[in-house]
C-alpha cells in the first residue's frame, strides 16, 4: 500500500508540472450600447471557438457579460445578459457543441475593466471562461461530472488535487496545526487518491472524482481563513 501511494505521488507531480492552466478561453468586445457582434468581435469569438474546440475538458463554459459605465444599473444588466446570448449563439453556430456552453450570466457594469465613468470599449465585452464547479461545496453530490466526464482533462485535475492535498496535509502536520485546513486536507488526500487508483471503467471512480474535487474546494476555503 505504501508503495501505491508513493507511485501515485510520482505521477502526480509529473502531471502537476506539465499541466497548463487555461481556464480563460478569451473576451470579446462591442460598440457602445450595442448587443450585435461588429468585424472585430466576429473576429474574437472564432479564435475563442477554435480554442474551445479544440480542449477537452470536462469543466462548464461560462459566458459572462458585461458594460460600461453609461447608462441605468438595470438597463446595463440587460444588455450584458444580450450580449452574452449573442456570443454563446455565435459559438454554437461555429460549432461548439451547444453543452459545452453551460450558462450565460451578466454582470452589467459591476466589474468595470477599466474605472472610468464615460464609454469605453473595453468595459463592454464578454468573456468565456472555464468555470469552477467548486466554488460553493456542500455535498460531493453536486459535483456535475459523471461516466462521460472521465478523461485525460478530469485525470489531471484529480492527480494535481491529489498532490496538493498531499502537500498541504504534510505542511500543516509538521507545523502542528490541526484545525479545519489539516481536517480537509487529510478527508482530500484520501478521496483524491482512492479516485487516482480506480480505473476508467470502474464504477466508483465518477463518485470518487466527485469527493475528491469537493473536499478539495473545502481545502481551499479551510486554508483562506
Amino acid at each position: 500500500m505504501r508503495f501505491f501511494r508513493q507511485i501515485i505521488l510520482m505521477v502526480a507531480l509529473a502531471f502537476t508540472a506539465a499541466q497548463v492552466s487555461a481556464q480563460d478561453f478569451g473576451t470579446v468586445n462591442f460598440q457602445f450600447d450595442s448587443d450585435q457582434l461588429d468585424a472585430s468581435g466576429q473576429a474574437q469569438v472564432a479564435e475563442i471557438a477554435e480554442r474551445l474546440k479544440a480542449v477537452d475538458s470536462y469543466k462548464p463554459t461560462v459566458v459572462v457579460g458585461y458594460t460600461d459605465a453609461m447608462g441605468s444599473p438595470g438597463y446595463n444588466l440587460d444588455l450584458g445578459l444580450r450580449r452574452a446570448r449573442t456570443v454563446a449563439n455565435a459559438l454554437a453556430a461555429l460549432g461548439v457543441p451547444v453543452d459545452r456552453v453551460d450558462h450565460v450570466e451578466t454582470r452589467g457594469e459591476n466589474e468595470l475593466l477599466i474605472s472610468v465613468a464615460t464609454p469605453e470599449r473595453r468595459n463592454r465585452r464578454v468573456t468565456v471562461r472555464l468555470d469552477d464547479i467548486l466554488a460553493a461545496c456542500r455535498s460531493y453530490r453536486t459535483v456535475s461530472i459523471n461516466r462521460d466526464s472521465i478523461g485525460p482533462s478530469l485525470e489531471q485535475d484529480l492527480l494535481a488535487k491529489l498532490s496538493r492535498a498531499q502537500t498541504s496535509y504534510a505542511s500543516l502536520s509538521s507545523s502542528g496545526q490541526n484545525g479545519a485546513a489539516f481536517q480537509m486536507a487529510g478527508a482530500a488526500r484520501e478521496d483524491c487518491g482512492i479516485a487516482v487508483g480506480y480505473g476508467a471503467s470502474d464504477i466508483r471512480k465518477v463518485e470518487y472524482a466527485q469527493r475528491c474535487l469537493c473536499s478539495s474546494a473545502r481545502l481551499d476555503v479551510a486554508l483562506a481563513y
